[in-house]
């Protein structure tokens, strides 16, 4: 299921009293569930001119060990945080609530930080930053804020996702979207953005990764990174595997057609010795006076007939066997690297996970994927 991806836009704060109160009706307007699901924007809200961080009464858990310094400290971090809100400067803005928290960790200071982030389109850190706005409820807030706090977590996490990554390889390290998270074996969970993300395997070196499937809103998305051997994922094929005989049966027919030219130059060869023994007695028993050319010619032609065949069988046979050789040499075994989707199923037969192999000269990586 996807969803287009939620913009949002904040208006500044300023200007008369009145003003400020017709936009904050117009923010609680935007803000309901039901309006947000049909247009997701952010309601308009800026930061407050005079907010104190001191809300709460005398109980105020959040303020437990934090010394008045730190706690002024943090004031006039957040109080410029809040004019660099409301002037659009929302990366500098984020970096004063940042350098605040470090002194006091405010519900207030976390609710701006989120309304900044949100304008940098940084989802995860703005669920997380609304999270801890609202721990302690309304208290710590100015009016309306918890509850706005709510409904943009509500929008915020139509943009999200679940991930939950895992390896039980020891010493592999986990990356997810270049970002190691974990050193085997372990697991990971996370919100990521909804879209395509990569998650990669490192181990001596070597690096599997892979992009999953788009992921979309509030799915949870689970994946295993499995280690196996190259010579587990090696298996071996040839161009034809039906027909492994036939190099060999023409290497034979080639050789058997050798034998038979061997043959014919040897019947050449008995041809010409009769001619020459029938030459010869010819010219004995005439004299001296020789033979005329027409005695024993049969003989000389089938010397040169068998001959000739010999000849051309010579060249059949080793074309034959040439070409035996190539095909032999062409249908020989080849090493190949098979899924680890394929051996996965030959192991279980379980065909509901997805697993894509990265293979190094001594390990492959695998990464198994799928939906719950």
């Amino acid at each position: 299921m996807r969803i287009t991806r939620s913009l949002f836009l904040i208006a500044l704060a300023g200007g008369t009293a009145a003003a400020d109160t017709a936009s904050k009706d117009k923010d609680k307007d935007k803000a309901k569930p039901g309006n947000a699901d049909k247009a997701p924007q952010k309601p308009a809200e800026g930061a407050g001119q005079n907010e104190s961080l001191q809300k709460g009464g005398d109980d105020r858990p959040w303020a437990s060990g934090v010394t008045q310094p730190e706690q002024q400290t943090a004031l006039s971090l957040f109080q410029q945080g809040n004019v660099q809100l409301n002037d659009g400067l929302f990366a500098k803005a984020a970096e004063r609530y940042r350098e605040a928290l470090k002194h006091w960790a405010h519900p207030a200071i976390h609710y701006n930080l989120a309304l900044a982030l949100m304008n940098l389109d940084q989802p995860i850190e703005t669920f997380q930053s609304l999270q801890l706005a609202i721990k302690y409820g309304p208290a710590p807030l100015e009016k309306d804020k918890f509850e706005h706090a709510k409904e943009y977590l509500v929008l915020v996490e139509k943009q999200l996702a679940d991930i939950e990554v895992s390896c039980d390889k020891p010493g592999a390290k986990v990356l997810v979207d270049g970002k190691e998270v974990f050193t085997a074996p372990g697991k990971f969970t996370q919100k990521v953005k909804i879209g395509k993300h990569t998650f990669i395997g490192q181990l001596d070196g070597y690096e599997a990764r892979v992009k999953a499937p788009y992921i979309g809103p509030s799915e949870k998305f689970r994946i295993e990174l499995k280690l196996y051997t190259a010579e587990e994922l090696t298996r071996y094929h040839r161009r034809w595997e039906d027909a492994t005989w036939m190099p060999w049966v023409v290497i034979g027919a080639g050789a058997a057609v050798g034998l038979a030219a061997g043959g014919m130059e040897l019947l050449a060869k008995s041809k010409f010795d009769q001619y020459d023994k029938a030459v010869a007695d010819c010219n004995s028993s005439g004299g001296g006076n020789g033979c005329s050319p027409e005695v024993n010619a049969s003989l000389r032609n089938s010397g040169n007939t068998f001959r000739t065949v010999g000849y051309v069988g010579y060249g059949v046979a080793g074309a034959a066997i040439a070409t035996g050789i190539g095909l032999a040499i062409l249908n020989r075994r080849q090493p190949y690297q098979i899924r680890a989707e394929d051996l996965q199923h030959e192991q279980d037969r379980e065909p509901d996970v997805s697993i894509i192999p990265v293979v190094s000269p001594n390990e492959a990586g695998a990464m198994v994927q799928g939906r719950f």
